[in-house]
């Protein structure tokens, strides 16, 4: 039996700090009585704010369906939800983070990422939610090594990735995309340990 996306929001199998304004929500299209109008309105509101490419670079007019897959089951996806109260998305969804689990050698390494709605880009809701998003990945998960990619150009992002502890591992030549541009393909990553290490 499915839950519309409102109950989800209502805190089944959340993690929340008690400090905290936002929380993380794990999600699964398929068990949301509201998919057929939530997807399109997260998808609509990633292109409104331009952040289409860095899940689907140079896709914004045809990775809606890759989009869909990846909140029905093919990675795992949680909602970056705030505590607004008006129950409405607009209010409600600071963002979404996804991962997919990838066993190398001993290490149990997630490939990660994490969209915030530009609404919510100021300092303390994106670094309380990748604080929030990296507790959960490294509690919830079993994750002993969190590893993301991030486009070259993307200064804002690449400073954001530093300020909460990632470090560049590497880079893809021109394997990326920026606002249409090709550009190299950033590897970030921090470890279990180095996150313990900034306090969490």
């Amino acid at each position: 039996m499915g839950t519309s996306t409102l109950e989800t929001l209502a805190g089944a199998g959340t993690q929340q700090d008690k400090a905290s304004s936002v929380r993380i929500v794990p999600y699964s299209a398929v068990n949301d009585t509201q998919a057929d109008a939530f997807l399109p309105y997260l998808w609509k509101r990633m292109q409104h704010d331009d952040l289409v490419d860095y899940y689907f670079p140079g896709q914004s007019a045809t990775g809606f369906s890759q989009f869909v897959r990846l909140f029905s089951g093919d990675g795992q996806v949680a909602l970056v939800v705030t505590d607004a109260t008006s129950q409405q998305w607009n209010d409600t969804i600071a963002g979404f983070i996804s991962w997919t689990p990838s066993l190398m050698g001993m290490s149990n390494v997630i490939i990660a990422g994490f969209i915030f709605f530009r609404q919510f880009w100021d300092h303390h809701t994106t670094d309380e939610a990748g604080a929030m998003a990296f507790n959960y990945w490294f509690k919830e998960t079993g994750a002993q090594v969190v590893l993301g990619v991030c486009p070259s150009q993307h200064v804002v992002a690449l400073r954001y990735n530093k300020r909460i502890g990632l470090k560049e591992i590497g880079r893809i030549p021109q394997a990326h995309i920026f606002k249409g541009t090709a550009c190299d393909a950033v590897l970030v990553a921090i470890t279990r340990d180095q996150w313990a290490e900034r306090g969490h």
